[in-house]
């Protein structure tokens, strides 16, 4: 797919060391239009939206804090960790969101399964439907997400 110049300017900001020090691309080599319109695509297949799965993920982020930095269990299947630190980091699509530097953990007491996200992804896939790149230490599958939050 062909990306149009200001997807050009945000994918030069996700590179390591700009806003984050991991970047938001991982060692994916696509252009960020295809990484956009592929999870778009995910998606769109599980029959649910960007902002359906986001609002599932804060869910169990407002849920985790209710713990302190320990372990909470939500609807009897899951245990959440929230934990919280110093700080924001700005969202590179450049739309002035400042995420909370907090990182949530959840566990599927049922098949063990795990998935772990920021405040920031938990913005970027419900505003941009971005997921990060493909070997980016942020990176979520979004069918794996579905399924692990019961969405699917």
């Amino acid at each position: 797919m062909r990306q149009n110049p200001s997807l050009q300017d945000i994918q030069h900001n996700m590179k390591p060391g700009s806003l984050s020090a991991h970047g938001f691309l991982g060692d994916d080599m696509r252009n960020l239009a295809d990484i956009l319109s592929e999870d778009d695509s995910v998606v769109r297949k599980l029959d649910t939206t960007h902002k359906a799965l986001a609002d599932r993920m804060h869910y169990f982020t407002q849920c985790g804090k209710k713990g302190l930095g320990g372990p909470v269990i939500v609807d009897d299947i899951y245990e959440v960790v929230v934990e919280e630190y110093r700080g924001l980091i700005s969202c590179p699509f450049r739309d002035h969101y400042r995420a909370a530097k907090k990182n949530t953990r959840i566990t599927s007491l049922k098949t063990g399964q795990t998935v772990f996200w920021t405040d920031l992804n938990t913005h970027m896939i419900c505003s941009h439907g971005f997921y990060e790149g493909r070997g980016s230490y942020f990176r979520i599958n979004p069918e794996e997400l579905a399924v692990i939050l019961g969405m699917v």
